[in-house]
C-alpha cells in the first residue's frame, strides 16, 4: 500500500566516497525506498542545499521516501559528476530495496547519464538541458520517467525540451509549469506543485 500521510522529517549529514574524495550529503528520512537528488551546476552555486532540491527532498521524506541530496566532488565538466552520482546511488542501494534518481538542470543531464549505467526504478528530470560541457542528456534507458519543465525557461529552452522529451525511451510523463528555469514568480505554489507531482511519481514506481 502506498503511504500518503505527511509526517516530520529528520535530516542527517553523511558522507560517501567517490573518485578518491569524501563527499558530503544530506539524507532526509530512513525508509525502505529512496531517491538520490542531484543539484545544478556546481560552478554556479549548485549544492545539496539548493532550495528547489531541498523542497523536493522534504516532500519525499515526509511521505516515507528517503532522499539523499548530494554534493559533487572537484569539478569534472559533468563526466566526474556522473561517477559521483553512481557512487551515491551505490551507497543508497545498500540501504533501500527500491531506488530512484532525480536531477535538476545540470544535475538532470548528469543523473540521466548515471541512470543509463545503473539499475533504478524511476527517473525525474527537472529543467533538463540538452547538454552541458559536451555531455549530452542520455534518455535511452527504459525505466519510467517524469519530466518537470517551465514553459518560460530561457536556460533550458522549452523547444529543446520538446525535442528531448520526444526522444526519451520508455514510459514517460511530463509536468509543464508556467515558470522559468529557477521556478521564480509564484515560487511557493510552483515548487509545491512540482514537488507534489514528483512525490506521486516516486510513490507509484518505488512502492511495489
Amino acid at each position: 500500500m502506498t503511504p500518503t500521510a505527511t509526517r516530520d522529517v529528520h535530516a542527517q549529514e553523511i558522507s560517501f566516497k567517490s573518485n578518491g574524495e569524501t563527499l558530503p550529503a544530506t539524507c532526509y528520512d530512513n525508509s525502505s525506498v529512496g531517491v538520490v537528488l542531484c543539484p545544478p551546476h556546481p560552478l554556479y552555486g549548485g549544492r545539496r542545499n539548493d532550495t528547489r532540491i531541498v523542497r523536493v527532498a522534504r516532500e519525499l521524506a515526509s511521505h516515507d521516501i528517503s532522499a539523499l541530496c548530494i554534493d559533487y566532488g572537484s569539478y569534472g565538466k559533468g563526466v566526474k559528476e556522473v561517477e559521483n552520482v553512481l557512487d551515491a546511488a551505490s551507497w543508497m542501494r545498500k540501504r533501500v530495496r527500491s531506488l530512484g534518481l532525480l536531477g535538476y538542470s545540470f544535475g538532470a543531464v548528469v543523473a540521466s547519464n548515471a541512470a543509463a549505467r545503473t539499475e533504478i526504478e524511476g527517473f525525474v528530470a527537472m529543467s533538463i538541458l540538452r547538454k552541458v560541457n559536451g555531455l549530452e542528456a542520455n534518455l535511452d534507458f527504459d525505466c519510467p520517467k517524469l519530466f518537470v519543465h517551465g514553459k518560460l525557461d530561457d536556460v533550458a529552452l522549452y523547444s529543446e525540451f520538446e525535442y528531448i522529451y520526444a526522444k526519451a525511451k520508455g514510459r514517460k510523463q511530463k509536468l509543464v509549469l508556467n515558470t522559468g528555469h529557477f521556478y521564480m514568480g509564484d515560487y511557493s505554489a510552483t515548487i509545491n506543485s512540482a514537488s507534489k507531482r514528483i512525490r506521486e511519481f516516486f510513490e507509484e514506481v518505488l512502492f511495489k
